[in-house]
């Protein structure tokens, strides 16, 4: 009986289409409800964009804190997320980053970097249609790294490489997606993530041809902590399937 109702119901919808608009409301909710479940299933995303640093590293005011603005200019990030659609509107997934820093200086022998992973859930409005904004909260961590080699001689050299690892507490996220085909999309995203650093890790590596490896490595908690952000933005493309 539920069978013969449902298959028996857009032929009954249409033929009471002039009773008024009870039954064109019937017609645009079954319509959404086999749209959400269409566009149920997996999805796989890639952004390119452009970050600009905020905040400080540990605390500007005390010995030793430092803005990340006196040190970089920015980073090229490349994030692959990986998720769900539970319907038509909400996705959850995880994400993973990385991101090459741009220096204020140029510094052949520096090498920096960030990678960033955590999970997000967003919302997506006007669900089937060609245009779709939406709106993205997420939670992460964050290792941003900073690689300097230095030549001492014509055989030896010595690496010094600092790694500050923290929580990303809240990255806001907005965007719109361009609906090419069902399983292909392409639009515009702004992010906003803050975080804190929590701890650092200074490693020095000795290299001596003929030799081992000389490495020495210590971690601290970042007593004096300080919120710091990255706002960025650029493309992503999304794949369902």
């Amino acid at each position: 009986m539920a069978l013969a109702l449902t298959l028996s119901a857009p032929a009954f919808a249409v033929d009471g289409r002039n009773e008024g608009n009870f039954q064109r409301k019937e017609i645009k909710s079954a319509e959404e409800i086999e749209q959400a479940q269409d566009d149920r299933g997996f999805a796989l995303g890639l952004r390119a964009g452009y970050a600009i640093p905020l905040g400080s590293r540990a605390d500007a005011t005390r010995r030793g804190g430092e803005k990340l603005s006196n040190w970089l200019t920015g980073a090229i990030p490349l994030q692959v997320d990986a998720g769900y659609f539970f319907n038509s509107n909400v996705y959850l997934g995880a994400y993973f980053q990385y991101a090459h820093i741009l220096r204020i200086r140029d510094c052949p022998r520096c090498s920096d970097s960030q990678m960033r992973f955590g999970v997000n859930v967003s919302y997506h409005f006007r669900a089937g249609e060609t245009f779709m904004p939406w709106l993205g909260l997420g939670i992460g961590y964050e290792i941003l790294s900073s690689e300097i080699t230095v030549a001492t001689g014509t055989s030896l050299e010595t690496s010094f490489r600092d790694d500050y690892r923290g929580i990303e507490f809240a990255s806001v996220q907005a965007g719109a997606d361009y609906r090419i085909n069902d399983a292909f999309s392409i639009g515009p995203y702004v992010s906003l993530a803050a975080g804190v650093y929590q701890t650092k890790t200074s490693s020095v590596d000795f290299n001596v041809p003929g030799m081992e490896e000389l490495n020495s490595e210590s971690s601290e908690s970042i007593e004096h902590k300080a919120v710091h952000a990255w706002l960025s933005g650029g493309v992503r493309m999304q794949f369902r399937f």
